[in-house]
């Protein structure tokens, strides 16, 4: 089954990525905010809305002080 290209299910291949890239099962804020508002062209207060939401679908996990972790692929 192939996905759709929606805004959302690209936003997810770009946090995939930086996940891969960084070798680590959570996500460093730094990182995260650095690949997905350069690829969005979104302010970190934008990059937070769409990470809350995130976390409501149970998507992601936000880990206080550290980063993100994803709970889906």
């Amino acid at each position: 089954m192939q996905r759709k290209s929606g805004l959302y299910n690209i936003l997810f291949r770009r946090l995939i990525e930086v996940r891969e890239s960084c070798k680590k099962e959570i996500i460093p804020f730094p990182e995260l905010f650095e690949k997905i508002c350069r690829n969005f062209s979104i302010t970190k207060q934008e990059a937070w809305e769409v990470l809350f939401l995130l976390n409501d679908l149970e998507l992601i996990q936000i880990i206080a002080g550290h980063g993100i972790k994803i709970l889906t692929t």
